[in-house]
């Protein structure tokens, strides 16, 4: 089964993810379980990148294994959904951010799909996420709701604990909007493997010194303004209708051609069917 759209998440409940299955998929990097089934009718592959019990954390996930298995059921345009924190006093919890640039600020990371080959690659990114898919989700997002932030600056920390008040305030002066954990380095891989990506990111959070304190769990916690308010509803309903905008337009972004004048050296025998291969 090929499936074009690929959503990666926390959880995935049966309303965005329907006639589920389990697949294990294999890669260069480990064996990934994927969760295939159906978003809005379309076929699409699930990936819950904290494990099905929640207890993998952001600086343990194995990016490149999780990327490179929805590529190789065919996913060639990732939706990333993050609930995060905001760095903008004007950004507030129960916003919708639509990212369009960020900040890596994790230190222990993979920094390429390619790191064990003899290679470098160097992926244009002065548009980070795609236009194409980022604008599918902004149509769907404001169609549903007026709290839909069309730009903002995703900051990445390593984690697992929450920033400082003194680290918040200079993610400020850097030019941060929101921050979290997951999406450095998806962002990149799924570029080095010339797929599209964007992210959804709703805010529970102020971060640390913007409000009295951040609490994770319990009343007035940022899972119960995520889970009890309406607002993951809200996400999935917007994932849905995404993925029902993108399924059948045809790619007109840059993204599956991404590799080509930024690939040196030489290529991995499990690097096929990409745009290296136009005109040889």
């Amino acid at each position: 089964m090929r499936t074009p759209i690929g959503l990666i998440s926390s959880a995935a409940s049966e309303r965005v993810l329907a006639d589920r299955r389990r697949e294990q998929v294999p890669t260069p990097f480990g064996s990934v379980e994927i969760l295939i089934g159906k978003i809005g009718g379309h076929d699409a592959a699930v990936l819950l990148r904290y494990g099905e019990k929640m207890t993998l954390p952001s600086h343990k996930i194995n990016y490149r294994a999780n990327i490179w298995a929805l590529r190789e059921l065919g996913v060639t345009r990732i939706i990333s959904q993050n609930a995060i924190g905001s760095v903008n006093p004007a950004i507030r919890p129960g916003d919708i951010v639509i990212s369009d640039d960020f900040l890596d600020k994790t230190r222990t990371r993979p920094n390429s799909l390619f790191d064990d080959s003899e290679a470098w690659v160097r992926v244009d990114m002065t548009n980070p996420f795609c236009p194409q898919t980022r604008a599918a989700l902004i149509r769907a997002a404001t169609a549903r709701s007026n709290r839909v932030i069309e730009r903002g600056v995703f900051v990445c920390t390593e984690g697992p604990r929450f920033e400082t008040p003194a680290e918040i305030r200079a993610l400020q002066m850097e030019g941060g909007d929101i921050v979290g954990t997951p999406l450095v380095p998806e962002v990149v891989f799924a570029r080095e493997a010339e797929m599209c990506f964007a992210s959804i990111a709703p805010v529970i959070n102020f971060g640390a010194g913007m409000a009295p304190a951040v609490i994770h769990t319990g009343p007035g916690s940022m899972n119960d303004m995520y889970y009890t308010d309406g607002l993951h509803t809200l996400i999935e309903d917007i994932i849905i209708d995404t993925a029902k905008l993108l399924v059948d337009e045809a790619r007109t972004c840059g993204c599956g051609r991404a590799l080509r004048g930024g690939f040196h050296g030489t290529r991995p025998e499990w690097l096929k069917h990409c745009s290296l291969d136009e005109g040889a």
